[in-house]
């Protein structure tokens, strides 16, 4: 017989993936609230700042939030839109920022880990403006090691948009037709994720024998796209900052925490897409 004292496994509980179900939950009614502001600039910025707030408690400590101008070590310089979010890594280089109290400057690509794309309501056009800016960035480059080092990866490019106007049941196939026409290869790994929160959320990943493909989110509570795409931002940033430190880690994520109910999409170009269960 065991002691009431003697310590023991609990039940299994989603609790990480329920406290991020209503953190997102938080976020998206706020963002609704925000909705009824007339001026786009200043609603735009308060949604930024709602999804600031949730991505950083699941962030590297050094890693924070921003906006403004991406510049590499060849002087190439990308205009981060008002509607980006740019997450950058203060150990892997500085930041020239316009104060000490600022997210908003320069940010040297040596340090930018992801760029996340901000839509109040997606359309057709906004997935083309994310392809090409999406290039842009994959264009830029880190600066080359002075010792042999891993291939380091750019930065990741992910959409999130709290609505859609793009049909259901589309979205993706629009997504891959966007990057055919900047003649990116859809699984070329330029673009990482979308997620339309309480629709979807679509994820490139790797299948066993090393070949790309999209999977997409099996839903079971509304807030689960946009809880599952902090769990994948958070370990996407885990896991870059380890490979330019050239270290492997314990740990990661929150992402690891959680189940992963994703399916193959078997066809997702222009026309529809159907899933089957991994």
């Amino acid at each position: 017989m065991s002691s009431e004292n003697e310590p023991s496994v609990g039940s299994r509980t989603p609790y990480v993936l329920n406290r991020l179900r209503e953190d997102c939950r938080h976020t998206v009614t706020g963002a609704a609230i925000d909705g009824d502001i007339g001026h786009p600039g200043v609603k735009g910025r308060f949604r930024e700042l709602l999804l600031n707030n949730l991505f950083a408690p699941w962030l590297p400590a050094a890693v924070g939030c921003g906006t403004g101008v991406v510049v590499d070590h060849e002087q190439r310089v990308m205009q981060a839109a008002q509607d980006d979010i740019i997450l950058f890594d203060s150990l892997l280089a500085p930041s020239v920022l316009a104060s000490s109290n600022s997210s908003h400057g320069v940010y040297l690509f040596d340090n930018v880990l992801c760029r996340v794309e901000v839509k109040s309501v997606l359309t057709k056009n906004d997935l083309v403006s994310f392809a090409q800016k999406s290039k842009a960035i994959s264009e830029l480059k880190v600066t080359a090691p002075l010792y042999p080092a891993p291939e380091v990866f750019g930065a990741f490019n992910m959409l999130v948009a709290f609505d859609s106007e793009v049909a259901r049941g589309q979205e993706l196939a629009y997504l891959q037709h966007a990057l055919e026409q900047e003649g990116l290869d859809p699984v070329g790994g330029v673009v990482s994720s979308m997620c339309i929160a309480k629709r979807g959320f679509w994820l490139l990943a790797s299948h066993d024998d090393g070949t790309r493909g999209w999977k997409q989110l099996r839903i079971n509570q509304e807030d689960d796209p946009l809880a599952y795409f902090v769990g994948v931002l958070s370990n996407s940033c885990f896991n870059q900052r380890a490979t330019r430190l050239g270290i492997k880690p314990l740990g990661g994520g929150i992402g690891n925490y959680l189940d992963h109910p994703f399916e193959w999409v078997i066809d997702g170009g222009p026309g529809g897409g159907s899933s089957t269960a991994v």
